[in-house]
């Protein structure tokens, strides 16, 4: 049974983890490699797709946290979208939202991205570092 998959990217500095309807170690592990990949690819965001999973336990949370800490450290964001509402629950309960973005839908990340290219090329400059 295949428990995480990875998605052509919305822009090339994107990349998308869907995960399966089962958190357990295996999904742990293919969640690792869906980072490593990204990483090697150099992408800026990781969005992690929870529409299949049904439940998360606190294991599962923990793994999260982690990967959120991991990727941060690298400077690459990370986003979720379409948690079922019992996941999302969790999620919330561990204030999770409070560190990284949910959203409801494909759709709905596609136009913040989208309105995140618009913005860095009008305001090119903008968010860089300054080298002194």
């Amino acid at each position: 049974m295949k428990r995480i998959s990875t998605q052509p990217a919305i822009h090339v500095s994107l990349h998308v983890i869907m995960l399966g309807s089962c958190f357990d170690v295996e999904a742990e592990h293919a969640l690792e490699l869906g980072v490593c990949q990204a990483q090697e690819a150099r992408c800026q965001h990781v969005l992690l797709n929870l529409q299949a999973l049904t439940t998360i336990d606190s294991r599962g949370l923990g793994k999260l946290f982690l990967t959120y800490h991991h990727l941060s450290r690298q400077k690459i964001r990370m986003s979720l979208v379409s948690p079922r509402p019992r996941v999302r629950e969790m999620l919330e309960f561990v204030n999770f939202p409070k560190l990284v973005p949910i959203y409801h839908s494909m759709e709905d990340v596609t136009r913040y991205e989208q309105a995140i290219m618009k913005s860095a090329s009008l305001y090119p400059g903008v968010g860089s570092r300054v080298s002194s």
